[in-house]
């Protein structure tokens, strides 16, 4: 018994040592991240004043579509801060987050920080962007690319371009939820949106260009997304999910023509796949919309050269510092 309660004293102080220098460590480091965060500016106005849309909204249709963009993107419930996961940027870091974070995960505690938002992180998509944005929203695009996306539908529903619209590559859902949102709005009881998805992740890339690319990224489930459309009221008999990868689901795909095509597939397989299967029913007058072409090198390759063989000259538009789109005339 006298030597148990020696080894019981021991265990008890090493523990509270083990616990002090966490504690110590921890403090240490979130003092570091807050000197940061500090010298970063706090936005005058919330997010949902200080991002502007386009176009602005004056009607109802657009007045709904504009409360949509800022909710698929978060800016509507974002404040001057928003809560971030700090990353651990050095080797003593590497070893300390995840001890603290084992230690609060067990007491149902995050360890987070407050970090001023940006508006630019709304406005702008994907890249560096996502960290000054909140992370739980149904879309990486910001709402540059929302604008875009409103503008192609109203425009080719104006002027009665014929076929629906899709998504090659749809994350979370929220860009064709925005679409199928769009033509609820306007009243159109014809066109359906496609959402073309593994819904598993990226395939695996077979191209040197699409370095940094991994099989499995990015992979939200189908049910997952059918839920995000259900969230606001949006999932009906006109939203169709083409489960799988494009090679497989694209070529047979029941789909007669299109007047908006948007391709995110992200790696030059996966786009080549979209175009080489889906511009053909892109109908004159159509938009095609292409994400990451400025990002992505493999994804800039496999446009490229498929508007080369092809033939294809109309002008390439830039949307934001990651995508492109065009209009077909011919």
């Amino acid at each position: 018994m006298k030597y148990l309660g020696i080894i019981l004293k021991y265990l008890l102080g090493t523990v509270v040592v083990v616990l002090a220098v966490l504690g110590a460590l921890s403090i240490a480091l979130l003092l570091n991240h807050r000197n940061e965060v500090d010298r970063l500016p706090v936005s005058p106005a919330p997010m949902a004043v200080a991002v502007k849309t386009d176009p602005v909204p004056s009607t109802p249709e657009e007045l709904y579509l504009d409360l949509l963009k800022k909710t698929l993107t978060r800016v509507q419930t974002s404040g001057r801060y928003i809560r971030h996961v700090p990353e651990p940027r050095g080797p003593g870091e590497q070893y300390v987050y995840p001890l603290v974070g084992r230690l609060l995960g067990a007491g149902r505690f995050e360890m987070v920080e407050l970090v001023p938002a940006n508006p630019l992180g709304y406005v702008e998509g994907g890249g560096v962007h996502l960290e000054m944005r909140q992370d739980d929203a149904e879309t990486m695009v910001g709402t540059g690319q929302l604008d875009n996306i409103q503008f192609c539908v109203t425009d080719a529903l104006k002027h009665k371009i014929p076929g629906d619209v899709i998504e090659c590559g749809a994350w979370r859902g929220g860009v064709t939820i925005f679409m199928r949102g769009i033509l609820r709005a306007y009243g159109d009881t014809e066109r359906s949106v496609w959402v073309a998805d593994s819904f598993e992740g990226l395939p695996n890339p077979s191209a040197r260009l699409d370095y940094g690319l991994q099989r499995g990224m990015m992979a939200v489930s189908l049910e997952e997304v059918q839920e995000n459309f259900a969230r606001y009221g949006l999932l009906d008999e006109r939203v169709h999910f083409l489960k799988g990868y494009f090679n497989k689901t694209l070529p047979t795909a029941p789909i007669v023509k299109l007047s908006v095509l948007r391709a995110d597939g992200d790696l030059y397989e996966s786009q080549m796949d979209v175009f080489n299967n889906l511009y053909p029913k892109l109908s004159v007058g159509g938009y095609a919309i292409v994400d990451d072409y400025f990002e992505l090198p493999g994804c800039r390759r496999a446009i490229d050269e498929y508007r080369q063989a092809h033939h294809i000259t109309e002008e390439i538009r830039g949307i934001d510092t990651e995508g492109i789109y065009w209009q077909k005339l011919h």
